[in-house]
């Protein structure tokens, strides 16, 4: 296919999604949906607006991510070594790490914390489905069977990104609130500017026939129940999962372990208890984690601290986090 062609497509594709996220979550908002936790409607917060024809997006509590300007460069030497030092003390491939750096030099980042945080995710995903070899000629996932990843939660879209340019023998589909995932596809244009994508709507009803045909899929998380069914191999939740309402969880479980593939895998790092505003209480140990077969399960590594540009250097977060990776055989998920 001639090459502006699939350009052209692409762009077109990406700004049709924009535009609908915008005029759906932005224009027309009026009120949280009922997926919503009290943390977004209190705490984390999202604007967006055209400027002179480009996006302009600013948000919090999805991810610290620091525009690449040079004061931000000189100030973030410390943490750069840090991070450097973290890296290679969990023996992060360099494959990986580079791969990792690109992206956020893509999307006009540094490459800070929260960057490295979702590098060394991938890591250990690798480590535990037995990957050995991390090069341009593998296919590191697609190897292992999986075919089709569902990342709940990205924010910045940049995991979603780093899994296909890590392993374009896979699709993935990207699940947000509304209003977030507006900012997972206009990073997504950034990292990933040739990508054949689609938004999924409640009332498609050819859903898997969208997602064969697609290999980067947006799904809105108030119509998460499109998920129900679909052949998804690999879900991944980093720290996003503690600041949904327990019912929401219960609901992620249900449509992850409906999944019509052989083995499901779910790698969850988030904290094990958090109080959001309006006073709930999310623990992970209570997530409905029935008849998974547990892989991993281990207070993470890299998710304890944050660095900071001076002493003492790094900050503990506001409770201790743990990661688990588990895996759901055909016959035990249904």
């Amino acid at each position: 296919m001639n090459r502006n062609l699939v350009v052209n497509r692409a762009e077109r594709n990406y700004s049709e999604i924009l535009s609908k996220l915008y005029n759906r979550y932005y224009k027309r908002f009026t009120r949280h949906s009922e997926v919503t936790s009290s943390f977004w409607r209190s705490v984390g917060w999202h604007k967006v607006e055209m400027r002179n024809g480009c996006w302009s997006a600013q948000g919090v509590g999805f991810g610290r991510y620091l525009p690449a300007n040079v004061r931000r460069r000189v100030l973030f030497l410390p943490i750069r070594l840090q991070l450097f030092l973290l890296l290679k003390r969990l023996r992060c491939p360099s494959y990986l790490i580079d791969k990792g750096r690109r992206l956020a030099n893509k999307g006009e980042f540094l490459f800070d914390y929260d960057f490295v945080r979702q590098v060394l995710s991938l890591h250990e995903i690798l480590k535990q489905l037995g990957v050995k070899t991390l090069d341009d000629k593998h296919y590191p996932l697609s190897s292992q069977g999986i075919k089709v990843a569902c990342v709940i939660g990205d924010g910045y879209g940049y995991l979603s990104a780093l899994l296909r340019v890590v392993d374009s023998g896979i699709k993935v589909i990207s699940v947000n609130l509304g209003r977030t995932l507006f900012f997972d596809v206009l990073y997504s244009q950034k990292y990933l500017p040739m990508q054949n994508t689609v938004l999924l709507r409640k009332e498609d009803n050819n859903k898997l026939e969208l997602l064969a045909k697609h290999n980067l899929v947006f799904c809105e998380a108030e119509n998460y129940h499109i998920l129900e069914g679909m052949p998804i191999d690999l879900f991944i939740n980093i720290v996003s999962m503690q600041e949904m309402d327990p019912p929401v969880i219960e609901k992620y479980f249900d449509y992850i372990t409906s999944s019509t593939s052989s083995s499901v895998y779910f790698y969850c790092c988030n904290r094990l208890e958090k109080e959001l505003p309006d006073g709930m209480v999310t623990r992970f140990m209570e997530y409905p984690w029935k008849d998974c077969i547990v892989l991993l399960d281990e207070l993470c590594p890299w998710c304890q601290k944050c660095p900071l540009t001076k002493p003492p250097f790094w900050k503990p977060f506001d409770g201790p986090i743990q990661h688990r990776f588990v895996k759901w055989k055909a016959d035990e998920n249904k």
